[in-house]
């Protein structure tokens, strides 16, 4: 008869992040056809075969998809061995132009540049943020010597209290959303790193420590 033992903590440890690594084929996939997109768009720019308005609606919508990207892979995607830091530059390159057309605006404070870990972090509490804020906010994102503090101003918020309970407690909400899995994903890389998540927010104002 077969062994059949259950596998052990070690073993589960050991395993790959699936999540991380779907994140990372999604992203990966999705490059090379909007690369396509840009490129198409950089002829007729060049040729002047379309209006300028109707090219600048386009480029505007194709910089904000691609910088979604480049933040997806970042919160979701599996980071290499050895993977390089990130500079705060590129990350204000990427919330600049994510951000761009919308009633959001963020305010990137830190100078370092951060481990791969830290940035997935800091776009996962970001992300969370975008949750609570859909007719937009004023977003400070600060790294102390502890910890990614952010901080939001707005003129309405949206508050899921268990939803936003959650990111400190050991279990995710049954009922969570695809659209709310950054929550999940932050509760789970936050105990992973001991890094403890502390939510306070009222009608106009949030703070996230992570």
């Amino acid at each position: 008869m077969k062994d059949t033992k259950e596998p052990s903590a070690s073993d589960a440890a050991d395993e790959p992040d699936l999540v991380a690594l779907l994140g990372s084929r999604l992203c990966h996939d999705l490059v090379s056809p909007i690369g396509a997109i840009g490129n198409g768009l950089e002829l007729l720019e060049m040729s002047g075969a379309a209006g300028g308005d109707e090219i600048g609606l386009i480029r505007s919508a194709l910089d904000a998809a691609v910088a979604r990207i480049r933040f997806f892979r970042l919160a979701f995607g599996a980071a290499a061995p050895g993977a390089k830091p990130i500079s705060a530059r590129e990350m204000r390159e990427i919330v600049g132009a994510m951000y761009a057309e919308t009633r959001t605006t963020v305010l990137w404070r830190d100078e370092a540049e951060r481990s791969r870990d830290e940035m997935r972090l800091a776009c996962l509490a970001l992300n969370c943020i975008e949750v609570a804020t859909p007719w937009g906010a004023k977003v400070e994102v600060i790294r102390n010597e502890a910890a990614w503090v952010l901080h939001v101003d707005a003129e309405r918020l949206k508050i899921d209290e268990p939803l936003w309970q959650s990111l400190g407690k050991a279990g995710v909400p049954s009922d969570l959303k695809g659209s709310e899995v950054q929550f999940g994903i932050l509760s789970k890389l936050s105990r992973a790193l001991r890094r403890p998540v502390s939510v306070s927010a009222d009608a106009r104002h949030l703070s996230l420590i992570v």
